[in-house]
């Protein structure tokens, strides 16, 4: 492995352990909530990079006052990683769509 392998990998190992620790506290505020949340993508997957995002999936009914619990609580939990991330809600997608996203669930509340 050359140096700017040794680097990359580095990297990729740090903004993996801090996309980690933010979910981690996300999902837990979530659980407080009562707010079924659960990572998908790259991170669930287990291939998340230097320049992935973090994507959530949020299970069951979301009417406008949940949206705006969940998306609050995502926000100040990714703020500090500044790792970007996206917000899915179970009731935006069709059934093949969630069925897409559901193999890749590494954490659920």
């Amino acid at each position: 492995m050359n140096r700017m392998d040794t680097l990359t990998a580095k990297r990729r190992e740090a903004r993996h352990e801090q996309a980690s620790a933010a979910v981690a506290g996300i999902l837990h505020a979530a659980e407080s909530c009562g707010i079924p949340l659960t990572v998908i993508g790259s991170l669930a997957r287990g291939d998340f990079r230097s320049h992935s995002d973090v994507d959530f999936l949020v299970r069951g009914p979301a009417d406008n006052k949940r949206r705006r619990l969940v998306e609050r609580l995502v926000a100040d939990g990714m703020r500090a990683s500044a790792i970007p991330y996206d917000l899915i809600f179970e009731d935006d997608l069709t059934e093949d769509r969630l069925q897409e996203f559901l193999h890749d669930i590494v954490m659920k509340c």
